[in-house]
C-alpha cells in the first residue's frame, strides 16, 4: 500500500468515514450476497470506515476486516462496535515486518488472534487503486495464496477520476486506475477465472466509473487448463514424440471434428480412440516414408536414435507406406479410407497399422501424460477396447470398434477455444524434439516441413464435379445462377483454414464468385438465403456415394448420431451454420456476401 496514501487517511479518517457511511452500497451489497458462499468465512482488505464488514457480519458471515489506517480502524471500531475483535491493522502487499503474520494467519505479541487462512472469500473495494504498480502483483499474488481452491474474489475499482496530477488527488492519494481487463488478466494469470462483471454509478454522482469484478480461484495451482497443456509440452517427461502427437490430435479434433467428442455427465470427454488414431497415421507417415529400405530410421521420434527399439507402429506405417508408394502415397490412402475401398491386399496392413497406433496410443500418452503436473495419476482416461483386429479398415468401422479417450472438461474448452494455436505451437515443438532425438543430424526446418504434409485430395473436388456436372439444370449455390460447364467447386469453409474435402463441403458455384469469395466465411445471411440450394447439393452428393457422404456428415456435423432420413437435412445445416459462425467468431476472419 502507497505510504502517503496511508498518511491521507490517518489525518482525514473521520471525514472519509462518513462519506463511506453516508453511501448507497446496496448495488454493491446485492452482488455480495448473490456470489459469496453463505455464511462463508470473509477477508475485507482495506476495509475504511467498517461498512461492508458490518453488513457481512449482519448476514452471518464471518469476517475479518484489515485496513492500513490505523485511525481508521479505530473509527470503525467506534461505528460499528460488533466489528471490535474482527479489526486488524494490516497492509497489502504484507511483509515479515508487518504485524500480521501471513504464515501463521494471526497477529503475533499479545494482540487480537484473526482467524486462520485461508478464507472462502476476499472482498476489496476501492483499495487496489491505491497499490503501486510495482507492488501490484506480488499484492494479487497474497491475496490468491489466502483463498481456498473454488474461493471468491470481489474486486470494485474505478475508472476515470478527474483531476489527478501524476496519479494522485489534491490530497495526495494514490490512484493507479487500471482498466478491467489488465486487472482480469492478472489475476487470470494467478489462477482465476471472470465469474460475472457489474458496472455500478458513483454514489455520488461525480464523473466516475466504477466497475466490481468476481473471479474465483481456480481448484489446485495450475492457472488453467491451457496451464496444463503448456506444462506437459514443456516438462512432461518425453522419451518419445508421443504426448506431443496425442496433444496434437485432440486441437486438431477439437477444431474440426469437435461433434465426435461427447461431454459426460461428470464433465469430462470422451474422444474416439479411432479418431486420434487416424490423425498419428497421417502425422507420422511423412516421417516414417523416408525410412531406407531394410529398415533403417531416418527420422527417429525415440531416443536412442531407434537403434535397438523403434517406435511401437514404425513397421507396421513402413510397410503400408511401402504398398501405397505406387499408387501417389498418403493422398492414396487417405482417399480409399475415406470411401472405404482400402484394396483387399491393402487391408490387413491397414488395420495392422491403426490396430497397434491405437494400442500405443492407450499404452504410452494416454497412461502416462500428465507426470510434471502435481497430484496423482494420469492427466486422460480410457474406456473401452484399445484394439479391434480386422475392424479398423474404414473411418465408421475404426471410430465405432475402438474405446475412447477421456479428456479433462476445462483442457478440451482450451483446445475448442485456441486448439487452431496450440497446434501450431506443438508442431514446432515436435519439430525441436525430433532435432534433439536425432542428435542434431535433421535440421528442424525439415522436420516442420515433414509435419505440415497433408494428403492432397484434388480428386476428391473432381469427384464431386463429376457429380455436379451430370447434374441437369445446375446452378450456383451462392447467387442461384444458371451455371456453365466451367463451374468452380467451392469449398464452404475454405480450404486454406480446414484443409477439409469431405463431400459436404464441396458446393458448385460460378468461378467468378469462387474468386471473389476466396478464403472468406459466407455470410450467415447468404448461408440461410441459400439453405435449400445447399441441402439439394448435399443429396445429389449422398445419391452418388451415399456411404461416404454419410461417413463425412455425421463426423462433422452432427452432435448425435446421423437423424433418420426423414430429418437429416435440417440437423446438418445446423450444424453447417455453427461451424461458420464459430469459426468466423474464434478466428476472425473476413464474410462474403453478395
Amino acid at each position: 500500500m502507497d505510504t502517503v496514501t496511508v498518511d491521507c487517511y490517518n489525518t482525514q479518517a473521520s471525514t472519509y468515514a462518513d462519506r463511506y457511511e453516508a453511501a448507497d452500497m446496496s448495488a454493491m451489497h446485492q452482488l455480495l450476497l448473490r456470489y459469496l458462499p453463505p455464511r462463508c468465512r470473509v477477508l475485507e482488505i482495506g476495509c475504511g470506515s467498517g461498512r461492508d464488514a458490518a453488513f457481512l457480519l449482519a448476514h452471518g458471515y464471518d469476517v475479518t476486516a484489515t485496513d492500513a489506517s490505523p485511525v481508521m480502524l479505530t473509527l470503525a471500531a467506534q461505528r460499528h462496535p460488533e466489528l471490535a475483535s474482527r479489526l486488524h491493522q494490516l497492509s497489502f502487499p504484507t511483509s515479515t515486518t508487518q504485524p500480521f503474520d501471513l504464515a501463521q494467519g494471526r497477529q503475533p505479541n499479545n494482540s487480537t488472534t484473526a482467524p486462520q487462512a485461508p478464507y472462502d472469500a476476499i472482498l476489496s473495494v476501492a483499495t487496489l487503486m491505491h497499490i503501486p504498480d510495482q507492488e501490484l502483483f506480488e499484492c494479487a499474488t497474497q491475496i490468491r495464496d489466502l483463498l481456498v481452491d473454488d474461493g471468491i474474489l470481489v474486486l470494485q475499482l474505478s475508472l476515470h477520476r478527474s483531476g489527478l496530477s501524476n496519479g494522485r488527488d489534491d490530497t495526495g492519494r494514490l490512484y493507479n486506475e487500471r482498466p478491467p481487463e489488465e486487472v482480469q488478466l492478472l489475476f487470470e494469470r494467478l489462477g482465476f477465472r471472470l465469474v460475472a462483471r457489474a458496472d455500478i454509478p458513483d454514489f455520488l454522482n461525480r464523473d466516475i466509473r466504477w466497475y466490481t469484478l468476481i473471479l474465483q480461484r481456480a481448484t489446485g495451482k495450475m492457472a488453467r487448463s491451457v496451464d496444463e497443456i503448456e506444462t506437459i509440452i514443456t516438462r512432461d517427461r518425453k522419451d518419445a514424440t508421443y504426448k506431443l502427437a496425442l496433444l496434437r490430435a485432440l486441437c486438431d479434433i477439437a477444431q474440426y471434428e469437435s461433434h465426435m467428442a461427447k461431454w459426460r455427465h461428470d464433465g469430462t470427454v470422451s474422444v474416439p480412440l479411432g479418431l486420434v488414431a487416424e490423425k498419428w497415421l497421417l502425422y507420422y507417415w511423412s516421417i516414417i516414408e523416408l525410412d531406407i529400405p531394410g529398415g533403417n530410421v531416418v527420422i527417429p521420434q525415440k531416443r536412442g536414435l531407434e537403434v535397438n527399439k523403434p517406435i511401437a507402429f514404425r513397421r507396421a506405417v513402413r510397410d503400408l507406406a511401402a504398398a501405397y508408394a505406387p499408387h501417389s502415397g498418403l493422398s492414396a490412402l487417405y482417399n480409399d479410407y475415406k470411401a472405404g475401398t482400402v484394396p483387399v491386399p491393402c487391408r490387413k496392413l491397414l488395420d495392422t497399422a491403426l490396430n497397434t497406433i491405437a494400442k500405443t496410443i492407450v499404452s504410452g500418452p494416454v497412461t502416462f501424460t500428465g507426470g510434471a503436473l502435481e497430484g496423482e495419476g494420469s492427466y486422460f482416461a480410457f474406456e473401452g477396447p484399445k484394439s479391434a483386429t480386422k475392424k479398423c479398415v474404414s473411418p465408421k468401422s475404426t471410430c465405432d470398434s475402438l474405446g475412447l479417450i477421456i479428456v479433462p472438461g476445462g483442457a478440451w474448452r482450451e483446445m475448442s477455444l485456441i486448439g487452431h494455436w496450440v497446434s501450431e505451437s506443438i508442431i514446432l515443438r515436435w519439430a525441436e524434439l525430433t532435432h534433439e532425438l536425432s542428435e542434431k543430424q535433421v535440421p528442424v526446418k525439415d522436420i516442420i516441413g515433414r509435419l505440415l504434409i497433408r494428403p492432397v485430395t484434388d480428386r476428391d473436388v473432381q469427384f464431386a464435379r463429376k457429380i455436379y456436372a451430370d447434374t441437369p439444370g445446375l446452378r450456383c449455390v451462392w447467387t442461384d445462377k444458371p451455371l456453365k460447364k466451367d463451374f468452380a467447386v467451392d469449398h464452404t469453409i475454405p480450404f486454406s483454414i480446414s484443409r477439409n474435402n469431405d463431400l459436404w463441403n464441396l458446393l458448385p458455384a460460378a468461378t467468378a464468385v469462387n474468386l471473389s469469395k476466396s478464403d472468406k466465411l459466407v455470410a450467415k445471411t447468404v448461408l440461410l438465403k441459400q439453405r435449400d440450394a445447399v441441402i439439394h447439393c448435399w443429396e445429389l452428393l449422398q445419391a452418388q456415394a451415399s456411404d461416404r457422404f454419410e461417413a463425412e456428415i455425421t463426423r462433422a456435423l452432427f452432435h448425435s448420431p446421423k437423424p433418420n432420413n426423414q430429418n437429416w437435412q435440417q440437423a446438418a445445416f445446423s450444424g453447417l451454420v455453427e461451424q461458420v459462425e464459430t469459426l468466423a467468431l474464434q478466428r476472425g476472419l473476413m464474410r462474403w456476401a453478395l
